[in-house]
């Protein structure tokens, strides 16, 4: 049966996907799914990230480590990125850098009329302060990159040092009970220096945690930062991510919870 003029008319046009959307979509269909993105990576990226970065919720304020590391990781790993997916990398769809929509169609002006002398002077001056403001503007830039550089060596020492002070490892005495997502969970010693801890913990795997404790040393671990405590004897006294965890959310999704804010702080 062939389609009627009438019928093709009553489509309804689809509106232009995110170019964020877009790019982290051909990452994942390259990878051959966000399980395998994840394992691909390092697990720079959880699954439940994807799954929000997907559906239209990523960074759109900021560019956090997460984009910023993707993004490095995919241009050595990635044959292709950016421009296969024909959008801008992940660092420029996100954040302050996101591309701006198109320009609509130039309207025709009329020709100028000469400019006075005294005119073509105050320009020149204009021209020369917007310079010398790209100037100024390219210095602080530098200074600001230096800044956080040695920002970062003193946060490198300071978790260094941190690590010689003991963990706190007590809650309110009643542990609580998560379920790891469908990529499972990673544990370690030492959530401040990813010291390697016992084995990882299976997809869908129910386990008792103690507290959580506030230690954001890896770019995966955010946005909240936090990390479980485990109770449960075959890994316990061990560190895992509390974002690889359901925290509530049901299989499937939607996922929004990267932490059960019903686990106390470990003291």
């Amino acid at each position: 049966m062939t389609e009627t003029a009438a019928g093709r008319t009553g489509q309804k046009r689809t509106a232009p996907a995110d170019p964020f959307v877009i790019q982290i979509g051909w990452l994942v269909a390259t990878a051959g799914g966000k399980e395998q993105l994840v394992q691909r990576c390092g697990g720079l990226v959880s699954e439940r990230t994807l799954d929000n970065w997907t559906a239209g919720s990523y960074p759109r304020t900021k560019i956090t480590g997460a984009v910023r590391d993707l993004d490095a990781w995919a241009r050595q790993a990635m044959p292709g990125y950016p421009d296969a997916a024909g959008a801008p990398s992940l660092i420029e769809a996100s954040g302050p850098y996101r591309s701006a929509p198109p320009a609509t169609e130039p309207v025709h002006q009329p020709e100028p009329e000469p400019i006075p002398e005294r005119r073509r002077r105050g320009l020149r001056w204009a021209l020369w302060a917007a310079a010398l403001v790209v100037v100024l503007v390219a210095v602080i830039g530098i200074t600001l990159v230096i800044d956080r550089q040695v920002d970062a060596a003193h946060a490198a020492a300071a978790a260094r040092s941190a690590a010689g002070v003991p963990l706190p490892s007590t809650g309110d005495g009643t542990s609580r009970t998560e379920l790891t997502g469908s990529i499972g969970a990673k544990t370690f010693a030492d959530p401040r220096t990813l010291t390697a801890g016992g084995g990882a913990i299976p997809a869908n795997t129910e386990i008792q945690v103690r507290c959580r404790y506030y230690a954001p040393s890896v770019p995966s671990v955010t946005p909240d930062g936090f990390w479980y405590l485990i109770e449960s004897d075959q890994w316990n006294g061990l560190w895992t991510p509390a974002n690889s965890f359901m925290n509530g959310d049901v299989p499937g999704g939607p996922y929004t919870h990267n932490t059960d804010f019903d686990v106390p702080i470990c003291k």
